[in-house]
């Protein structure tokens, strides 16, 4: 697992050097930040990176999902999770230094529409950079032991989403 995270951490690190790209903000642009683990197709590595391909669009359905995925990328995610029967055990660093709301919001909406876009429903909302800055003030110490204790409620609430 320390090998797993390592490698991402090198990746992350790699897709980061040399400064911000202040200039684009565009889903995509952010999303390659995401796609050093994640994969730029979005469907993970089984064991050490859950896939976003084909539950993203599921767990932004309810208010819940919502606010678990915003403070997911704002906070991080730390401890165990199944996805699909696969269990992984790993960390996923804090973004939120490196993404505003309106980026996250940006992030979310490109993993939704273009990773996910098959199991969007034609009415969802896209994330707004003004709901985003409203689930992170209402989530005021936001940690990644946090987003897991989301996550295990939304599981609770929602246990299609396992």
């Amino acid at each position: 697992m320390r090998f797993r995270t390592l490698i991402c951490a090198l990746g992350f690190l790699a897709v980061t050097a040399g400064g911000a790209a202040a200039a684009d903000t565009s889903g995509e642009a952010g999303f390659q930040r995401c796609a050093v683990c994640h994969l730029p197709g979005g469907e993970g590595i089984p064991g050490a990176f859950p896939p976003l391909k084909g539950r993203i669009a599921n767990i932004a359905e309810s208010q819940e999902g919502r606010a678990y995925l915003v403070g997911v990328v704002q906070a991080g995610l730390m401890g165990a999770i199944t996805v699909d029967d696969i269990p992984y055990m790993g960390v996923m660093p804090a973004q939120g230094a490196s993404y505003d709301a309106s980026g996250i919001s940006e992030v979310l909406n490109y993993a939704i529409q273009v990773l996910d876009g098959d199991n969007a429903k034609p009415d969802w909302a896209p994330f707004s950079a003004e709901e985003v800055a409203g689930l992170i003030k209402a989530n005021s110490v936001p940690t990644s032991q946090g987003s897991a204790m989301r996550r295990q409620a939304l599981h609770e609430q929602y246990p299609e989403l396992r």
